[in-house]
């Protein structure tokens, strides 16, 4: 089966550290794509440059896009082409969510359900680690 594409917005362009520490984990990435807001770059410039990358992906349901910081520019964007092509959007990116993204792109297909079982696992996955008290 085909890997479904992953596009990934984020701010200078970190989502590349991101998709480097994935590979220790599991290995080759494949159709996982990256479009990096740069300072210099005007929302226009930065909307043409995302279509752009998406006009050269084939998906079969949903594009899922994931983006950094919810409210940030690449969200905004990531929301404003919902108007003109099917795509799934999830803010927060960390490794954990590149990782389960990347682990499901073999399921024919991103879908609402899959991009709530990303969620919940990147959810899960977020806690506070201490040592276990030992009694005395």
């Amino acid at each position: 089966m085909e890997k479904e594409p992953i596009l990934i917005l984020t701010h200078n362009g970190w989502g590349q550290a991101l998709i480097k520490s994935v590979r220790m984990i599991v290995g080759e990435i494949k159709d996982v794509y990256e479009v990096p807001l740069q300072a210099e770059d005007s929302l226009a410039d930065y909307i043409a440059r995302v279509k752009e990358q998406i006009d050269q992906l084939q998906w079969s349901k949903n594009l899922l896009i994931l983006t950094d910081i919810k409210g940030g520019t690449p969200s905004n964007v990531a929301l404003r082409i919902s108007k003109d092509y099917q795509v799934i959007t999830i803010s927060g990116l960390c490794a954990s969510m590149l990782l389960e993204a990347v682990m499901k792109q073999e399921e024919g297909g991103f879908t609402r359900e899959l991009a709530q079982e990303i969620q919940t696992a990147v959810v899960e996955s977020c806690q506070v680690l201490e040592l276990p008290q030992i009694q005395k």
